[in-house]
């Protein structure tokens, strides 16, 4: 009861009429002497100014989506990548006579596996769903299946879907031979 009266008198005292407001304590960098570096001062935060403001919800989750975003989208413009790589390969040795080498083939495939992989770590890490990593692998191995079958190292059973296909293939990889054959000039020997 002694503190409450005390209280009240230094209020009235007070010439503003201020009221108390506990502050909490903080520990704020203070330049010393070298010879008080042992001690610790310890000083009354000067209200909300040196407070960190904490960041309302709403932004936060509109930096972390953005954030989100563009790894997302680094993510998908790598499949996307590696799908196209695979395709410009596939078109080219279609179009070129000496696709017989085998070791173009297995470039070929070497994209197709990397593209896999692409594809695979987007579909565990969420980018990708998995219906969409499946079609877009079936594209890659249709490609492969094509440049294959244009080289003639798959050839498909007589009665499946795909011997149409072959034989039309066949027909324009020996269109594309004689082409480049007609354009080699003729050494005499």
């Amino acid at each position: 009861m002694a503190t409450l009266m005390r209280t009240q008198a230094l209020l009235r005292a007070c010439p503003q009429r201020c009221a108390f407001t506990p502050v909490r304590p903080t520990f704020a960098p203070v330049s010393r002497p070298v010879a008080e570096r042992g001690t610790l001062i310890v000083m009354a935060a000067e209200g909300k100014k040196d407070q960190k403001k904490k960041m309302p919800s709403p932004v936060k989750r509109a930096l972390l989506a953005e954030e989100r975003r563009l790894y997302n989208k680094s993510r998908k413009s790598a499949c996307a990548t590696r799908i196209k790589k695979v395709i410009k390969m596939a078109e080219s040795l279609m179009s070129s006579a000496d696709v017989q080498s085998e070791d173009q083939v297995k470039a070929l495939e070497k994209l197709v596996a990397e593209a896999y992989t692409e594809i695979d770590k987007a579909v565990v890490k969420g980018i990708l769903h998995q219906n969409t990593a499946a079609r877009k692998k079936a594209r890659c191995a249709r490609y492969k299946k094509q440049v294959l079958m244009f080289t003639g190292l798959y050839k498909p059973a007589v009665d499946s879907a795909d011997f149409a296909g072959y034989e039309k293939l066949q027909a324009k990889a020996a269109e594309v031979r004689a082409k480049v054959a007609a354009q080699k000039p003729k050494v005499a020997a």
